[in-house]
């Protein structure tokens, strides 16, 4: 059950002015901000402080399990059915290299995909968003807006909607 939205959100129409807004929020000991951008731009991942994704563990995860199975496969297989040619051995490691590294890139791309959908899904139940219909239907940030949404407590939403004013927002919106 997703919690109530209670703080403030903005429309910026510069860059900088979203980025030293938001480092200033985080000054503040605020740490939960989303931002919404037209395109993306690392000068916002500088100003949330770098956060780090955990979608490459799920890559590394798929590729260990991709060549798992691949091993397993190999080997079951020629000893199930033995095909003895000359001296040469019956599992032999350098043909194994394509069929591993194929099977490790394909394990790696599903739960890449499935560690993003996962991840998602988490952040969303632990984050409110606003609720009111203004927020859900403007689409400015899609096309030529900054916006930073940021969820807080009632006494610390006047002390957002200041710093927001001080890095000039076009728009402040509260939400309680």
């Amino acid at each position: 059950m997703k919690k109530e939205f209670s703080g403030v959100w903005a429309t910026f129409e510069f860059l900088d002015d979203m980025c030293f807004s938001i480092k200033e929020i985080r000054k503040q000991g605020i740490e939960k901000i989303t931002t919404h951008t037209p395109c993306p731009r690392h000068e916002i991942e500088h100003a949330l402080g770098n956060p780090q994704s955990r979608v490459p563990f799920f890559t590394l995860f798929g590729m260990f399990v991709g060549i798992g199975i691949g091993i397993l496969l190999i080997i079951t297989m020629t000893l199930d059915w033995i095909l003895p040619v000359s001296g040469k051995p019956v599992v032999s490691v350098p043909v194994m290299g394509p069929i591993l590294f194929e099977l490790g890139v394909i394990m790696a791309i599903y739960c890449t995909v499935l560690g993003m959908v996962l991840l998602i899904l988490r952040d969303t139940k632990k984050h409110s968003f606003p609720t009111s219909d203004k927020y859900k239907n403007y689409d400015r940030f899609m096309n030529d807006r900054f916006g930073v949404v940021v969820p807080c407590s009632k006494n610390e939403v006047d002390k957002v909607v200041e710093i927001f004013k001080k890095y000039q927002a076009e728009e402040v919106n509260r939400e309680a």
